[in-house]
């Protein structure tokens, strides 16, 4: 049921202008925000600065491993990933994560100087910081909002590009680019130690300098499934 409603959704969303899909993250941030700061109460010296690294926080690791189906250059393919950090107050997560393309994705483009259209192919990933939080996390079904703030890499080739040679690959372009991807995510307690999610996410890719993509045909919606063990 969860991934129908999820998938619905994507759907939905991806026929929002790119000020709607903004719009859509901005909001969600701002209400994550409110949410999570409606779960911490001041039952201390409202004159003393909290902080995340404070002893009085309890600290615990955790760690997982994503698959997202979304879409690059107009082409469906997955990406795989795996993330972990630490767990402040059983709800505040602080770590990092890395994704990368796992299937070929073939696009129709030119060789820089040739006007001649061929297929080529994208590869590529990121990586960044993980920051989140989880709402009503001791629920059986509860909410997990992960963000990832990084950078990345993309590179297109020609796979035919020398006919007469064993090694055909060749590079025709690459560059580096700035991601952040909110995501939200229905997450399913397995057991203490173990969770299941599924959700959707938006990732939003800046500073591309392809002359074959754009940011817009790198950035875009993800339909998304997690497994994370830790203490929770």
């Amino acid at each position: 049921m969860a991934v129908l409603v999820f998938g619905m959704l994507r759907y939905l969303l991806s026929t929002f202008s790119d000020r709607m899909k903004l719009f859509f993250a901005a909001n969600l941030l701002m209400l994550t925000t409110q949410a999570l700061a409606q779960q911490y109460m001041d039952t201390n010296d409202p004159r003393e600065i909290k902080s995340l690294l404070s002893k009085d926080n309890e600290l615990n690791g955790f760690g997982g491993a994503d698959l997202k189906v979304s879409d690059f250059a107009g082409e469906r393919t997955l990406v795989v990933g795996a993330y972990g950090g630490l767990l402040i107050n059983r709800s505040y997560m602080f770590g990092l994560a890395g994704y990368g393309l796992a299937t070929s994705v073939e696009f129709d483009g030119v060789i820089p100087g040739s006007q001649e259209v061929k297929k080529l192919n994208l590869y590529g990933g990121y990586a960044g910081v993980l920051i989140g939080g989880t709402i009503a996390t001791r629920e059986l079904i509860h909410l997990n909002i992960p963000i990832l703030l990084g950078a990345g890499g993309m590179q297109v080739t020609d796979e035919n590009f020398f006919q007469n040679d064993l090694d055909t690959d060749f590079t025709i372009e690459q560059s580096a680019f700035f991601v952040v991807e909110p995501a939200a995510e229905l997450e399913f307690n397995i057991t203490t130690g173990l969770r299941l999610a599924a959700g959707s996410s938006y990732r939003w890719i800046r500073g591309s300098d392809l002359n074959n993509l754009s940011d817009e045909d790198l950035s875009g919606w993800s339909v998304m499934f997690s497994v994370r063990f830790g203490r929770f």
